[in-house]
């Protein structure tokens, strides 16, 4: 039954991705083709979000009234799903205003911010301690797999203005596409092994989820130096999307192109690390990663050459492996199965918190200077300098606290709460 259900999890995976990548991926260039405007567009990848993660705060009541951290599940994917065909009847006929756009978004981030802590839970559950690095790294890949597939067949049907059948616009059969895609996803969670025992685990409002989080100092102190290293992120990285399509003149072939590069770039990546991260811990690998991520935006301002984009795109993809591997095993490794939901709730409305933040800097340079490549090349040069600032902080804490000699993530888990 346990083998079973972790097969589908893959099956699951490779369906979620293939909605991210031809659904997800291709919002900030709809918002671009109905007229919104280049700062707007950066707006609507990114503050979307952040009202998502607001809206999972309801997740721990949700999970009292429900009672099953399965049904629960099951019940956000299939909202998520949903939330594509306002997006299919809109790309279908006329385009909606920039509110409708936003609560539409704001709706599917939503959702899947709220089945994340839960989700958490149940694989926690479900996965053996002893497998879970070999199996979330063949999960890793499965997901990278099938966002590059979406992604590559998006960008060709929007480059060769594909028309299927009834779909007089492209948008619209990939949003029918990520729609069915996340649709089969919910029916398959629902297929999957939940011991009717792990319901029993307490279940705590948002009061009480702080209190949990505040209680452990030294994850405390993690995600407080965390979330501005994730606000100087978000200084730069809303606008790489409007950056390519608006001044770079990028059609959407090129754009498939430049995000596809990247999603390779955290596959190949993800096999190396697979090699060796039984003897690395999360933390080391997200120092590394988030270390490596610093200098990227300001290279965007040193050439516009397609093939340099290219480049820099599949780098970035390295990089971003080892943040998001990292960051992967510390909610799996370094977490206790009671604290999985508190600690994530409130992960996620910190992370909330710095996209605020940071899209606002980013977005206020762009309005003030004006939408032109010389104010593009401003936010990506202050974008590298604010992630340093960022940086300098987390790696001195992680250092200092957890020492060089032993396993950061040990560190982490064996310290006694304060």
């Amino acid at each position: 039954m346990r083998e079973r259900s972790l097969r589908l999890s893959l099956f699951d995976a490779f369906l979620c991705s293939l909605m991210i990548g031809a659904g997800e991926t291709y919002l900030p260039a709809y918002s671009l083709s109905i007229g919104m405007g280049e700062i707007f567009a950066g707006i609507l990848s990114t503050l979307p979000i952040v009202s998502g993660a607001f809206l999972q705060l309801i997740t721990p009541r949700g999970l009292q009234r429900i009672r099953s951290h399965k049904n629960w599940v099951v019940a956000s994917a299939t909202l998520q799903a949903l939330t594509f065909i306002p997006l299919i009847y809109f790309s279908a006929t006329k385009a909606p205003n920039f509110w409708m756009l936003f609560l539409i978004l704001s709706l599917y981030w939503g959702s899947g911010f709220a089945a994340g802590p839960a989700w958490n839970y149940w694989m926690g559950r479900l996965v053996q301690v002893e497998e879970g690095s070999r199996y979330f790294a063949k999960r890793a890949r499965v997901s990278q797999f099938g966002i590059l597939l979406g992604l590559i067949g998006g960008g060709v049907a929007l480059h060769n203005n594909v028309e299927i059948g009834p779909f007089s616009s492209v948008f619209t059969m990939l949003f029918v596409f990520a729609f069915a895609c996340r649709l089969i996803s919910s029916f398959i969670l629902s297929s999957q092994y939940f011991d009717p025992a792990w319901n029993k685990e307490p279940k705590l409002g948002f009061r009480a989820s702080w209190k949990v989080f505040w209680a452990n100092k030294s994850k405390r102190q993690f995600f407080f130096y965390l979330a501005p290293f994730q606000a100087a992120v978000f200084v730069s990285s809303p606008f790489v999307t409007p950056y390519m399509l608006a001044q770079v003149k990028m059609d959407y072939g090129a754009y498939m192109t430049a995000i596809g590069v990247l999603f390779i770039g955290k596959i190949l990546t993800l096999t190396l690390i697979d090699r060796f991260r039984q003897s690395a811990s999360g933390f080391n690998l997200l120092v590394f990663g988030a270390g490596a991520i610093v200098p990227l935006p300001a290279m965007w301002a040193v050439s516009s050459d397609m093939y340099f984009i290219f480049f820099l795109q599949f780098i970035s993809g390295m990089a971003w492996a080892f943040v998001e591997v990292g960051l992967s095993l510390i909610f799996f490794k370094d977490i206790k199965h009671d604290e999985k939901v508190p600690m994530l709730t409130v992960y996620n409305l910190l992370n909330s918190l710095a996209i605020i933040l940071g899209t606002y800097i980013g977005g206020k340079v762009l309005w003030v200077f004006g939408e032109k490549v010389s104010s593009y090349y401003a936010v990506f040069i202050l974008g590298s300098l604010v992630r340093g600032a960022g940086f300098y902080p987390l790696y001195r804490y992680v250092r200092n606290h957890l020492g060089n000699s032993e396993r950061l993530g040990e560190g982490l888990s064996t310290e006694k709460a304060s």
